[in-house]
């Protein structure tokens, strides 16, 4: 839950300030990004330089770091956030921050910080029990603030008592907590989605009082029926005998005891359904003959001849249709992944669950699991939890899965073309080189550089989407060498990298990104070859193309389906964190506002969201449905300047995304108004553009024409 998440660390004046530097690797372990900021105090305990050297970022203390007028902004910071966590809080900081006694960086960071903040405060018991300071925490409760409560134990002073901070693995569990519940309120990616899920055993009779069964309680597939509905599906549960009872107005359970049973209901449901998950256990095998009454003890032996049931998994395997998702559940005693793997393949599923007898405390009748999810993709391994976090965890990935399968069915959409059209890559780009303000060197190393450039963009697959030859997103890479050291093979460069979307039904095609990137500098030899290791960079030219790659084809994947991009850009994000070691600039916090770490990192800001959304509803119900309608799609556009970017910019003012994304759609949005639509409409769109970019002023009035 911490994966990509920004963290304010507070450090003061404790001697377990030392403790901070577990709690920042617990924290970057998790995915987390931290930023220290420190007090005075604090660094006569712990140096600055190791705190430095393990966020791999400066250490934030003073409010004016140089005598040159550069200055720390905790207004930046309170906005940058996801949460604030001051580790260890002492009881002076405590006090300061309750009276808003602004005396240091720490202090004027957290009075502006806009995200939750979490505190832990570490002193001496007498300090802690005293009744002021109680009375501070009280304070601190009541401004929002999570208090993460000290332990007892031997402290500095040699007493033993309360006051000890926490641990730092259960500070960071806790942030991981808070995260994981914040996501689960807020989530509601299957709004709209029928589900089919079946749950529990079957019981196949033998006689009136005896049946062959299994140990399943049903708690894992109930837990996915309330997670499902939670996040807005309508949920139909098939459930064998269980002793539970579905709790959410969204599901609609079907109680069950055979498989025969079972299956009627599933093949019933399945057609409607959006996606099926099959939890239950059901019975392989069932007896061919049912006796009407109680088979009595007669002689030593019994024999009861047992008939297969159907496999409902297999069924819907074959029904299954191209818009619809298939997953699994396996459970094993033995070769866990090669019968898992079988079964995938066998019946047809996206995903399966792995289940293993063989991890203690899970499976049947416990409240906990341990699983795997095995696919065309590979294996994801999770630890043991209680199994209604591992039902979070089974629907983010079958909430993914559905992202991925909107957007190849919108791209099968817009892009039909005969089945056997070969598949393609996904840029189909022009690179261009302008040498010009170069005196001297051989026209042949630029025009190798162009060549080489092009070819790496245009061969390699940069996701595992299958694109069709017309659906490649067209876009050029005009770069413009200002300086060229040939002893270093050097290349000092500015970029202007762009990308066009077609619009449905239209010859029009749109600007999808437009950006200059000033920093796009690399070394590079004649026929150097280009190769892309993900986990792995040590080229700076591959890096920077991979960047624009991945971030073009998120955001093109975000325009045809809401955050369809999300696991592209995660990836982007991902390649930035890698490329920090790279001996160039752009790829670092507060560097620039404008540098490449700045810009994916607010696509992936929580609070950047309705801009994440504004692609989808600007391009998918604007533009596409002009093409169509014109005064309708006109209007879409409309609510969608109102509704996302105006919020976009609203919750996060420091921003570029939404000035760099007017700068380059101004034309278009001038356009699309200009002539068109009411007073009213063209006034509240030049008011909203305005405001967020004043610069383009000359184009926002013709809009009021």
């Amino acid at each position: 839950m911490l994966k990509g998440k920004k963290i304010v660390l507070g450090i003061t004046g404790s001697i377990a300030a030392y403790k901070a530097c577990y709690i920042i690797r617990g924290l970057m372990k998790a995915g987390a990004e931290v930023q220290v900021v420190i007090t005075p105090a604090g660094k006569e305990f712990i140096t600055p330089i190791t705190l430095s050297a393990l966020t791999q970022k400066p250490v934030v203390s003073e409010f004016f770091s140089q005598r040159d007028g550069t200055w720390n902004s905790h207004v930046a910071l309170g906005l940058w956030a996801d949460a604030m966590l001051i580790a260890p809080c002492t009881a002076s900081t405590m006090g300061k921050m309750v009276s808003g006694v602004a005396d240091n960086m720490l202090v004027t960071t957290y009075l502006s910080m806009k995200a939750p903040v979490f505190i832990a405060p570490a002193m001496d018991l007498d300090m802690y029990a005293h009744p002021s300071t109680q009375q501070n925490l009280e304070r601190l409760r009541c401004y929002g603030c999570h208090i993460i409560e000290p332990q007892s134990g031997f402290l500095a002073s040699g007493l033993e008592g309360k006051g000890r901070m926490e641990e730092p693995d259960v500070i960071v569990e806790r942030l991981e907590e808070f995260f994981k519940l914040q996501k689960n309120a807020d989530t509601t990616d299957l709004q709209g989605k029928q589900v089919l899920i079946t749950a529990g055993p079957t019981y196949e009779k033998i006689d009136p009082v005896r049946f062959i069964g299994n140990y399943s309680s049903g708690k894992m597939g109930f837990a996915l029926a309330e997670e499902c509905a939670r996040r807005g599906a309508e949920v139909t549960l098939v459930a064998g005998p269980v002793a539970l009872k579905a709790s959410h107005p969204n599901i609609q359970q079907i109680n069950v005891e055979s498989c025969l049973q079972m299956e009627e209901a599933a093949l019933d449901a399945f057609p409607k359904s959006d996606a099926a998950i099959l939890c239950a256990a059901v019975a392989d095998f069932r007896p061919a003959t049912v006796s009407e009454q109680k088979i009595k003890r007669v002689g030593e032996n019994l024999d009861i001849k047992l008939v297969p049931n159907p496999d409902i998994a297999a069924e819907l395997g074959r029904m299954k249709t191209a818009k619809q998702l298939l997953v699994g559940f396996a459970l094993e005693t033995n070769d866990e992944a090669q019968n898992a793997t079988l079964k995938l393949e066998k019946k047809n599923l996206d995903f399966i669950v792995l289940n293993s007898l063989r991890n203690e405390g899970t499976c049947f009748k416990s409240d906990e699991n341990q699983i795997a999810i095995l696919s065309e993709e590979g294996r994801k391994d999770f630890d043991k939890k209680p199994k209604t976090q591992v039902a979070i965890d089974i629907i983010d990935e079958l909430s993914r899965w559905m992202r991925r399968l909107s957007v190849v069915l919108l791209f099968l959409l817009y892009n039909w073309v005969s089945p056997l059209s070969a598949n393609a890559q996904e840029l189909i780009s022009k690179v261009n080189i302008n040498h010009q303000q170069v005196q001297g060197t051989d026209a042949s190393v630029f025009n190798n550089l162009q060549q080489t450039l092009e070819q790496f963009i245009n061969e390699q697959q940069w996701t595992a989407l299958q694109f069709q030859q017309n659906e490649r997103i067209a876009c050029t890479f005009n770069i413009t060498v200002t300086k060229y050291d040939a002893t270093a093979n050097r290349f000092t460069c500015t970029a202007l990298i762009q990308a066009n979307r077609p619009v449905y039904n239209s010859a029009y095609t749109s600007t999808l990104y437009n950006n200059r990137d000033k920093s796009f500098d690399f070394d590079f030899a004649q026929f150097d070859q280009l190769n892309f290791n993900e986990e792995y960079l040590d080229n700076q030219l591959v890096a920077l193309v991979a960047y624009y790659a991945f971030l073009i084809i998120g955001l093109d994947l975000d325009s045809f389906a809401p955050m369809g991009g999300t696991d592209v850009l995660q990836r982007c994000m991902n390649l930035v964190n890698n490329a920090q070691n790279l001996d160039f600039t752009g790829w670092k916090s507060f560097e620039d506002s404008r540098n490449r770490f700045a810009i994916i990192n607010d696509y992936l800001d929580e609070a950047m969201k309705p801009f994440r959304q504004l692609q989808y509803d600007y391009y998918r119900k604007g533009l596409d449905e002009m093409a169509q309608n014109a005064e309708r799609g006109r209007t879409n556009v409309t609510t969608a300047l109102e509704t996302c970017l105006k919020k976009a910019h609203d919750d996060k003012p420091l921003s570029m995304l939404p000035q760099i994304w007017t700068d380059y759609k101004k034309d278009e949005l001038a356009s699309i108004y200009k002539g068109k639509g009411t007073q009213k409409e063209k006034q509240s769109v030049y008011d909203i553009l305005l405001g967020m970019n004043a610069s383009q002023s000359n184009t926002w009035d013709k809009i009021r024409q």
